[in-house]
């Protein structure tokens, strides 16, 4: 069943269960519905969550997968809206990003991420996680 199709189906069963006024529905109803219309959760989409998450630029992603710069925004979009942006990274990758900014003249967020391919808000939050272990 395509995605439009549980959509429709899960609106008309709220209509009937809840009412007419979708300000008196459950949240996780409405949680629900507007989660079906997220692409699904295929190995593709996977991926590219993943990169995200991982902080690689759209158009890097765009250029690796074959996808278009303006999908991957408005994924990256849909994922900050339900805070399921968290930016991650693996040692090794806070390791090349302590490389980076140890040997960089006057690193700055913007300069490392364009170095890495990263975006600037994932060197941010990397930077202030390296920080905080120090500390």
């Amino acid at each position: 069943m395509s995605s439009n199709k549980k959509m429709a189906a899960a609106i008309r069963a709220a209509y009937a269960n809840y009412g007419d006024d979708p300000d008196d529905w459950p949240e996780d109803v409405k949680k629900e519905i507007r989660g079906q219309t997220e692409e699904g959760h295929t190995a593709e989409n996977k991926i590219l969550r993943h990169l995200i998450l991982h902080g690689y630029t759209n158009q890097y992603i765009a250029q690796e997968r074959s996808k278009s710069p303006h999908y991957l925004k408005q994924l990256r979009s849909r994922m900050r809206n339900r805070d399921e942006l968290n930016y991650q990274a693996t040692p090794d990758e806070l390791t090349q990003l302590k490389y980076n900014v140890k040997h960089m003249n006057r690193p700055n967020n913007q300069g490392v991420a364009g170095v890495m391919h990263r975006d600037k808000d994932w060197v941010r939050c990397m930077r202030e996680k390296i920080r905080e272990e120090k500390l």
